[in-house]
């Protein structure tokens, strides 16, 4: 930045970080002290566009978006304010936004980080929430979503969750439930589903569901071949790599499973389980 505009008695210009300040910038934070040992719930929002942290996040311009996710804003406006208001009436829950830097012409903001920005410029992230409202940033899909913000949750509280609340897409909804709770040997009595929808027919997007995701992941349970794994490497443009193995070294085997037969369930300890 040229100095020289701040020493000059009438500056030639002002630099605009001068002129404006974002919503969600705040001088002094005021929240609520947390114990994230006593956190048992995990609240999980998967991450779709990118909010690139200026303008109104409703505002379909302030998002790097998709040609296919344009009108979905809403919806996933919807999914962060209805993640909130389970953590708000919940005081031992946690909300992860997960999603990694999946888009080379987002730059370096990640899925996840511009959730939580979305969210802190509503004003949504009020002093009794704030220090339980965080970010998973490398989940590259759904199931990366699931496992990862696992992985994250036990970063944050020593703990792995007693229950998961995912909330997203009601059309993706059977893909949780059917096999992605398969693959990770997750209780289905301890697993929700809130499912929101954008506005209009689903059917069209039910139908790309099943071709595109589901019937994917039903031949190939840990997104190892194929499709799947072209789209895992597609989606990380920045090359990232994730700690999880290190931070949760009892999930370390669990992580790298990749079996011959691609429907094989990974038959070894899990701490969710225990």
């Amino acid at each position: 930045m040229n100095i020289f505009c701040f020493t000059r008695p009438v500056p030639l210009f002002r630099p605009n970080a001068l002129l404006s300040t974002p919503a969600g910038a705040r001088a002094h934070r005021e929240y609520d002290t947390v114990d994230f040992k006593r956190l048992t719930d995990l609240v999980l929002v998967p991450g779709h566009g990118v909010y690139l942290g200026e303008g109104p996040p409703l505002n379909e311009a302030s998002w790097y978006l998709l040609d296919e996710q344009r009108g979905e804003v809403g919806a996933f406006m919807a999914h962060i304010a209805k993640a909130v208001e389970i953590v708000k009436e919940h005081d031992r829950s946690l909300l992860l936004f997960s999603g990694g830097k999946t888009r080379v012409e987002a730059g370096a903001y990640s899925e996840a980080q511009g959730y939580w920005a979305a969210a802190d410029r509503m004003g949504w992230l009020t002093k009794d929430v704030y220090r339980r409202v965080a970010t998973e940033e490398f989940a590259r899909d759904s199931y990366e979503n699931v496992v990862f913000s696992i992985a994250r949750f036990h970063e944050i509280t020593g703990n792995y969750p007693d229950r998961i609340t995912v909330v997203g897409f009601d059309f993706k909804k059977e893909r949780f439930l059917d096999l992605h709770l398969r693959a990770l040997r997750y209780p289905k009595i301890r697993f929700n589903y809130v499912g929101i929808n954008p506005p209009g027919d689903s059917a069209p997007l039910l139908k790309a569901e099943r071709r595109d995701a589901y019937d994917l992941f039903a031949k190939d349970l840990y997104g190892c071949l194929g499709k799947l794994a072209e789209k895992r490497a597609a989606r990380n443009p920045f090359m990232a790599n994730h700690g999880y193995a290190r931070s949760c070294p009892e999930l370390s085997g669990f992580f790298d499973y990749c079996p011959a037969n691609p429907t094989a369930v990974y038959d070894g300890p899990l701490p969710w389980l225990n």
